[in-house]
């Protein structure tokens, strides 16, 4: 008999939802939590009678079916959900890292893993340096290029699966422990693939092209009628060709990090197994990519989340390796304009990763062994004050 862990999922958007439904279902005890600010969708799970699941997907755990996922243990108490869990796996705002580890730092122990579930441009490194200065030196980080599952709400409990990657970059920081953590998560996670290291692993995403350019290029009729049906992210041929100019600029960031070039067409071929002559044919490709809902607003997270967590860093990158990314700067700038804001003060700078001042050599090296203790913030987070009971759903 194959023996079940303790997982916590923070998180409740709909592939937070997801994964925790399939995890349930895979034998495991799974514990749903969510930041302060989430606490009415929290407590409305709490009063649900459980995960009303429409699965569409052959690969999901049970295959296609329609049921209802009982037993997840909802609770509001952060800290005691992740004192208890074997794997702790973050599906919220990158922006909102040091915000969770502020509440559940210390509750962490050294044989936990941690997997960012997507984790931006180097969340894995600030994690990691955050928990160890609360003491978790020990604790296994991890971060995924993308969210594994994708599922849309159908109800207040229900939740349609419609995609899962068939495989899922992964990086780990410090690099040394890749296979550790992939000996650990294999039996729940077979789809996972290593990268050399967690910047190659934020790098390996196609967000950056999905999400923000084609909101910036539609911003008018967003704005005007959002939400309406956003069928291939609505990428236009001419869209297209501006992202893929904005992929060659990633891609040179690669290469000088000296580490393995893809382009956006084959992290999307890779993941759904569809295929193209170019960008725009093989995001048309996506069954997943068909009937979505657009943006709702500007204010959205593709690029609210996705600006300070994963183009800030990356032009910040870019810039300590030499690498010119004037496409990259202005999708950055629109961002700061159309938001008020300036992303480049928020935003993940090469300091707050302890990437500051450092060339590629010396990159290469940190990120295979991670933080010396005079590079880390004297600083230990706070703990969280406990409210709430759970109970499942």
């Amino acid at each position: 008999m194959i023996a079940s862990r303790t997982y916590a999922v923070i998180g409740t958007s709909e592939g937070a939802l997801a994964l925790a439904a399939e995890l349930r279902l895979a034998g495991h005890r799974v514990l749903l939590s969510d930041r302060q600010a989430c606490c009415e969708t929290i407590e409305s799970l709490v009063a649900a009678p459980g995960l009303d699941l429409d699965c569409q997907v052959e690969s999901f755990v049970g295959g296609k079916q329609q049921i209802l996922v009982t037993g997840i243990q909802v609770t509001g108490d952060l800290a005691s959900a992740t004192a208890e869990a074997d794997v702790i796996i973050l599906m919220t705002p990158q922006t909102a890292y040091e915000e969770l580890l502020g509440a559940f730092a210390g509750a962490l122990r050294h044989d936990q893993i941690i997997l960012l579930s997507p984790g931006g441009l180097g969340g894995s490194l600030l994690v990691n340096r955050l928990a160890a200065n609360a003491g978790a030196n020990g604790i296994l980080v991890g971060q995924t290029a993308s969210m594994p599952i994708g599922g849309r709400t159908t109800s207040p409990y229900g939740l349609r699966i419609l995609s899962k990657k068939r495989l899922l970059p992964v990086g780990v920081f410090p690099a040394r422990r890749t296979q550790e953590l992939l000996d650990r998560l294999k039996r729940d996670f077979p789809q996972l693939i290593p990268t050399a290291n967690a910047l190659e692993c934020g790098l390996a995403s196609a967000a950056p092209g999905l999400h923000p350019i084609p909101m910036i290029m539609n911003a008018a009729r967003i704005e005007a009628e959002g939400p309406y049906i956003y069928d291939g992210y609505e990428i236009t041929p001419t869209i297209a060709r501006v992202i893929e100019a904005v992929d060659a600029e990633r891609q040179q960031i690669l290469r000088a990090l000296g580490v393995k070039v893809t382009t956006f067409a084959d992290l999307l071929e890779e993941s759904y197994g569809v295929t193209g002559s170019n960008f725009y044919e093989v995001v048309h490709n996506v069954p997943a990519y068909r009937r979505v809902k657009s943006p709702p607003d500007l204010g959205y997270r593709y690029l609210s989340e996705d600006i300070p967590t994963q183009l800030v860093p990356a032009v910040a990158l870019a810039r300590g390796l030499g690498v010119e990314t004037p496409l990259l700067e202005a999708v950055v700038a629109f961002a700061n304009a159309m938001h008020g804001c300036n992303y480049w003060e928020s935003g993940w700078s090469l300091e707050k990763l302890g990437l500051s001042g450092l060339e590629a050599g010396a990159i290469s090296t940190l990120l295979l062994t991670g933080h010396t203790r005079s590079r880390r913030d004297a600083t230990t987070a706070s703990k969280l004050t406990r409210p709430a009971n759970r109970r499942s759903v």
